[in-house]
């Protein structure tokens, strides 16, 4: 009778103490703190689809961009030293990875993103307007642009299986949207909202991949996961009027979808296409998100983000980094790189400024627009909006004044870009329970 009792007693406490390590286990298999990276917009441009000096083609198509595409290369190993260097679990590319969807582009991004990932780090990326089905896909090696072979979208997941889609666990059978899970207890949702018709920027979330997000955001509550979402299109306007003045940068029917996902849980979104670093926030009835854009490293400031994620607090600490000490045959000795691509965006951005004055809607007269300097003003009031955190100084103020008396309807758009409402840009802390934001 003792002999039964001792080993009824050895098994429950062989029991307990199972169930006890198991347990244990379990709790240490999901990290208190998981580290991820944001870059956006690379636009990359191997060097050996184009010569230096640039021919007449190339000189045309980059005389009206404010990209660094000619440094595209070297800028990017410049982001993938600082992940290195940082050793994130994981690095989010939210869109647009090619200059303009070219094969040669995505294969050999592809093969710098394994270098990566034989180091520990996983890249998950999503497409964005540029990479899929794309009829501007050239080489400028000679005298005229000659076409290169583009990707489909089955193309660019069999390309980026690696980077997302071979190990994700749910797809949408309608888009590129996909579920991974690189860190055991989250959940990196990525959100295709492309429409890779020729030459489209715009984008959307079909009905059937909205049904789907929600099947997603449900079961990431059900299992105890934390979401991080992420999509090239912007979910929420980054200031009033972005969906009038930019609509194709911001989703279509964007204020309907934004509450519903919100309401279904969503709490954050990581966006890029605007080129911007600028974080919003909206609040529903039901809960809240906040749209976290990241600036394109091709476009002055160049930045990228370090994100901290608190899994037992729920707090999401974003601190914001610039890329430096980039160096290529075009870059001047003697002048820095953040010098040089900030003076490259502002010539660029006073091109790209005057044409669009210059056309419907505005049609403002050459003369008009040269003589109020409204190009310069247009072209420094994005800059400040690239940079984030914008603070217009005694000189801005003026500049804007001077707008709204000249033209009030541009002034107001001034004005609403310039406009930068809390939460901060660049570097503050989310508490993904209560939606409070925090500056760093």
């Amino acid at each position: 009778m003792k002999k039964n009792v001792l080993i009824y007693l050895l098994c429950f406490w062989c029991i307990v103490l199972t169930n006890s390590c198991k347990n244990e286990v379990d709790a240490k298999a999901v990290p208190e703190t998981v580290k991820f990276m944001v870059i956006s917009d690379i636009h990359y441009f191997d060097p050996s689809l184009f010569t230096l000096p640039a021919n007449g083609y190339f000189q045309t198509y980059l005389a009206s961009d404010r990209k660094l595409i000619i440094e595209s290369s070297a800028i990017l190993q410049k982001a993938l030293d600082a992940v290195m260097a940082e050793k994130p679990d994981f690095l989010l590319v939210t869109g647009d990875l090619t200059k303009d969807g070219e094969k040669f582009d995505h294969q050999k991004l592809a093969g710098l993103f394994k270098i990566l990932s034989e180091k520990g780090i996983k890249v998950l990326v999503i497409p964005g307007n540029h990479d899929v089905n794309n009829l501007q896909s050239f080489s400028y090696l000679q005298s005229s642009e000659t076409r290169i072979e583009n990707v489909s979208a089955a193309e660019f997941a069999s390309i980026y299986a690696d980077c997302g889609y071979e190990n994700s666990f749910e797809r949408d059978p309608n888009s590129l949207s996909y579920v991974s899970e690189p860190v055991k207890g989250v959940w990196v949702l990525g959100i295709d909202a492309c429409h890779y018709a020729p030459s489209e920027t715009a984008g959307s979330i079909s009905s059937q991949t909205h049904t789907w997000i929600n099947t997603i955001i449900s079961k990431s509550k059900k299992q105890n996961k934390i979401l991080i979402p992420m999509m090239h299109h912007g979910l929420l306007e980054h200031f009033n009027g972005q969906s009038t003045l930019f609509s194709e940068y911001v989703i279509s029917d964007w204020q309907n979808v934004s509450t519903a996902l919100a309401d279904s849980g969503m709490n954050v979104v990581f966006t890029g296409h605007f080129h911007a670093q600028d974080i919003v926030k909206k609040t529903t009835n039901a809960g809240f998100v906040f749209d976290i854009e990241t600036g394109s490293t091709v476009t002055s400031p160049c930045p990228y983000r370090i994100v901290t994620l608190n899994t037992v607090n729920k707090t999401m600490k974003i601190v914001s980094k610039k890329i430096e000490e980039v160096t290529y045959s075009t870059i001047p000795a003697g002048i820095g790189f953040q010098q040089y691509a900030k003076t490259y965006l502002t010539d660029g951005m006073k091109i790209i400024s005057y044409y669009m004055l210059s056309t419907p809607p505005y049609s403002i007269p050459a003369a008009y627009i040269t003589g109020l300097q409204l190009d310069r003003i247009m072209a420094n009031t994005f800059i400040a909006h690239y940079t984030g955190d914008e603070t217009p100084s005694g000189s801005d103020n003026a500049d804007i004044q001077s707008v709204n008396q000249a033209i009030p309807s541009l002034g107001a758009a001034v004005q609403s870009v310039w406009s930068d409402p809390a939460p901060k840009d660049n570097d503050i802390t989310i508490d993904l329970k209560t939606g409070i934001a925090t500056a760093n």
